[in-house]
């Protein structure tokens, strides 16, 4: 892997996962990245959960404890990888419409650069993804990064 120019730019980077193989490999290439810069960069791992429209919930169930396990569940092994890497890292989930929680993230909190991949688990969520991906090209005020 080459120097990046501007490198010492790339100190908070955000990479936008879902549990699919291609979140994995942004995720690889976010590590590489930053053990390849002169720099002490800090990786911010975000996955987001799609909001979904229910009339009422469940009796009995707690859809903000679901949603943290489920955001729990998601992220664990993107720990578990990062754990042996050696990178500083931190690791969030969300509720909301993904493509504007990564750009409220990377813009509220000024991200040298956003990683993503460009498709999701499944053939409706990779459609889904694409255009996540796409919006997040057009509206977050820092360079991303997509990886197939």
């Amino acid at each position: 892997m080459s120097e990046v120019q501007g490198s010492s730019t790339y100190e908070r980077i955000l990479v936008a996962v879902d549990g699919s193989e291609h979140a994995q490999r942004a995720l690889e290439h976010a590590v590489q990245l930053v053990k390849s810069l002169k720099a002490d960069s800090r990786l911010t791992v975000l996955h987001v959960n799609p909001v979904m429209m229910v009339a009422e919930p469940p009796l009995g169930v707690d859809v903000d404890e679901r949603l943290d396990e489920e955001g729990h569940a998601v992220t664990e092994p993107y720990r578990t990888y990062l754990n042996t890497t050696g990178v500083q890292y931190e690791v969030r989930y969300h509720t909301g419409d993904p493509a504007t929680v990564i750009c409220d993230a990377a813009n509220d909190e000024k991200m040298d650069l956003v990683i993503m991949g460009t498709s999701g688990k499944s053939a409706v969520s990779e459609l889904f993804l694409g255009s996540v991906s796409h919006k997040v090209i057009q509206h977050a005020n820092c360079p991303v990064m997509t990886v197939k």
